[in-house]
């Protein structure tokens, strides 16, 4: 976890990435500075009046006015919902607002506006550690408790906004003010001989705020429950706040209520407060949480409309590459790039403009998660066919087609190991035989159309490979086989979590040589190069062993190298402060003397410090990219594969009937010779080169967690493009 300098680096590294990105190569703002995307089916809406606490001088003229714009009050204040006069007191009180948005399409729509803030309450020293404050329990001041589970969070008023522009003194009176306005010990509760505590007018908070880092700003909009027939606008900020006066043990705080008429302030709250990794709060803060919206294609017209959106997500854009017009603004004074600059552009990282190209080829699709009282979650969701790809020769021996390496043009080749796979088109509703099939046929034809001989290597010092005649292999059959997923960290766009919804198939072709070989697709301007070895089961996991033995060597080598070079960067640098302290003694205060002063501290922050950082040990306490994300959270996700439970218990019934007429399982025929379909034989198939055969299966079934298939084999895709 990055400590708050760090933190801080990476908040101003995004926002330079939005000012290059919005900018002429003088730095000229070319448009205003992107504000937060209003979700589906609002997006493009426009705030076309907002109103005052004086165009509603009373609760009777906030009445007229909704009824002029459709909402009928009649029922409010009956059941669970409010009465007008709550909504304009909450105006009165400046913590609403009243708006009419209009549409597209010239639509008026009355709204309720509200700003929320949802604080990440740390020390400095717990900050540098990622450890924030948790509120797990409140108890009411008569006594009842009930379970909180979240941050500090506080509603914003109206004239606080823009928050950049009030952020510190908001930051001050969300903690001094409000739920941790009186810090007392972690036993602190209202029980028998325990009665509630009294206000003392004496105390002074001893918490101040010495830092804050802005993460994000995000819209929701949803039908009012206490308002029916109103929409309500959350815009929901959240922050980083680095405190001083802060125990350093669990501890709980007092929170009372404003003044009655006699002077008295009641207890309001006591909230209990625990120490947390974010990675532990993320899981609780995401338990309960619900798709907010999916971005698929066309809902951004570029890529600037993308990355602006992706700005108001906590995202270190530092790890990503960014496109060529933008990383040439990110220079220093000489006109060179700066040291991150350079270190995207070396390594495998990829741009928004990849994500966003990605998006519009349906290769992908982003989804925001969250609750309004937890933070925002972004994933990236894919959707993979992985091929058991083998020949009616080395079928029976049990070998298949596995990717070695693959080598891009100009580039060296890399190390892959996995069977054949390619994303599929995720905008469709349902994948069924037919489209199996055919993304089958689409990577076989895409990648095995140009054999070479196994030592073939892409030289980008030769002339470009000739695009010989194809000669595709020809598929024979075609196997539903399993389905899994798994989620994790995507290596190409960093901090992005990607859910992989992976689908096998066992392929078997002909037409593809007997003995290990390369080939060569054209897949797009320039030629890549794989290399392909059939294997065994047991083969690859040798495999597997092997190289998991090879990275955990390199690793610790890596650790030495990185700790002797820490500690040499320490000394050098120890010596040459005293150096430099030794020559100001003698000559007094030289401008260069204090230049050499500023950059020896610049060097000490760049260099020693991440050294430092790199060279410990990893305690092995960070949870994976599944433990952090609730099990709700993962069944939700999980429901989202794009085959029905009806496809899936079609392919297992069929399996059962060919295991009982052969004594073989090989799973779901979708091709080759002829065949008929009827309730107690297996699925026929048709002439190979038409449209395989197969049940036409419902679309509307809902896959169940207590349904979630899993067979066969699992390798998760980690090819450069994931």
């Amino acid at each position: 976890m990055a400590g708050p300098s760090s933190k801080q680096s990476i908040a101003r590294k995004r926002q330079s990435i939005i000012d290059a990105a919005n900018s002429d190569e003088w730095g000229t703002p070319l448009v205003a500075a992107p504000g937060p995307r209003i979700p589906e089916p609002y997006t493009g809406c426009t705030s076309a009046k907002v109103y005052s606490l004086s165009d509603v001088p009373d609760s009777e003229a906030l009445t007229a006015l909704l009824k002029s714009h459709g909402i009928e009050t009649s029922s409010w204040g009956e059941g669970n919902t409010k009465d007008v006069s709550k909504f304009w007191k909450e105006i009165k009180l400046d913590e609403a607002g009243f708006e009419v948005w209009k549409t597209p399409k010239g639509e008026l729509l009355p709204v309720r506006v509200t700003h929320v803030l949802r604080a990440k309450v740390a020390s400095v020293e717990s900050y540098a550690r990622g450890i924030f404050l948790f509120n797990t329990w409140q108890q009411y001041g008569d006594g009842r408790k009930r379970t909180r589970n979240g941050l500090l969070s506080e509603k914003l008023q109206m004239s606080e906004m823009p928050l950049e522009k009030h952020l510190h003194d908001v930051c001050q009176r969300a903690v001094t003010e409000e739920e941790m306005q009186r810090v007392c010990d972690a036993a602190t509760h209202i029980g028998p001989g325990s009665p509630a505590p009294e206000y003392d007018s004496n105390y002074k908070c001893p918490l101040e705020v010495v830092d804050e880092v802005f993460a994000d700003h995000t819209v929701e909009i949803e039908a009012s429950k206490s308002y029916p027939g109103l929409l309500t606008v959350y815009h929901l900020y959240t922050v980083d706040i680095i405190c001083t006066g802060l125990p350093t043990l669990n501890f709980n705080t007092l929170e009372f209520d404003a003044p009655d008429k006699e002077g008295q302030r009641k207890l309001k709250y006591i909230h209990a407060w625990v120490w947390l990794k974010w990675e532990s709060i993320q899981r609780y803060l995401l338990e309960g949480s619900v798709m907010k919206e999916r971005i698929k294609k066309d809902s951004f017209r570029s890529a600037l409309e993308l990355q602006n959106w992706l700005c108001a997500f906590d995202i270190d854009f530092e790890c990503w590459a960014m496109a060529p017009t933008v990383s040439a603004r990110l220079t220093d004074f000489g006109g060179n790039l700066t040291a991150s600059t350079q270190l995207m552009a070396t390594s495998k990282a990829r741009t928004v403009d990849d994500l966003f190209l990605e998006v519009q080829q349906e290769k992908a699709c982003l989804e925001h998660w969250g609750r309004q009282d937890g933070v925002p979650i972004l994933l990236r969701v894919v959707h993979v066919v992985q091929l058991h790809l083998t020949t009616p020769e080395l079928m029976a021996g049990g070998r298949f087609l596995f990717l070695e390496t693959q080598q891009k043009w100009g580039c060296a080749p890399q190390m892959v190991n996995r069977p054949m796979a390619q994303k599929i088109q995720v905008g469709r509703s349902k994948y069924d035989h037919q489209f199996f099939w055919a993304a089958a046929e689409k990577a076989v034809t895409g990648s095995l159309s140009h054999i070479k001989d196994l030592h073939y290597d892409i030289d980008a010092s030769e002339k470009m490979p000739q695009r010989d005649p194809p000669s595709p292999p020809t598929l024979e059959q075609v196997e539903f086989d399993s389905y899994v997923f798994d989620i994790d960290e995507s290596p190409s766009f960093k901090g992005l979590l990607t859910m992989y919804h992976l689908y096998t198939l066992s392929v078997v072709c002909t037409g593809l040589p007997s003995q290990d070989f390369s080939s060569v697709a054209f897949l797009g301007d320039k030629p890549e190069a794989f290399v392909w070895r059939w294997v065994t089961w047991p083969t690859t996991l040798n495999m597997l062993h092997a190289r998991s033995k090879r990275l955990a060597e390199i690793d610790k080598q890596r650790k030495l190298n990185m700790s002797k070079a820490s500690d040499a960067c320490s000394e050098t640098c120890s010596a040459l402060k005293d150096a430099i302290e030794n020559m100001s003694n003698k000559s007094g205060l030289d401008p260069q003397l204090q230049k050499c002063k500023d950059l020896l501290t610049k060097l000490e922050k760049q260099v020693a410090a991440p050294l430092a950082e790199f060279s410990i040990e990893n305690s092995g306490d960070s949870l994976n990219p599944t433990d952090r994300l609730p099990p709700s959270m993962i069944s939700s996700l999980a429901e989202q594969k794009n085959i029905s439970d009806d496809f899936i218990q079609e392919v297992g019934r069929l399996k059962s009937c060919r295991l009982s007429m052969s004594g073989a399982s090989t799973g779901v025929s979708l091709a080759a010779g002829e065949g008929s379909v009827d309730g107690n034989s297996c699925i026929g198939s048709r002439t190979i080169g038409k449209a395989p055969c197969g049940p036409d299966l419902e679309d509307g079934a809902q896959v169940s967690w207590s349904n979630w298939f899993c067979s066969g084999f699992h390798c998760q895709p980690v090819a450069d493009d994931n």
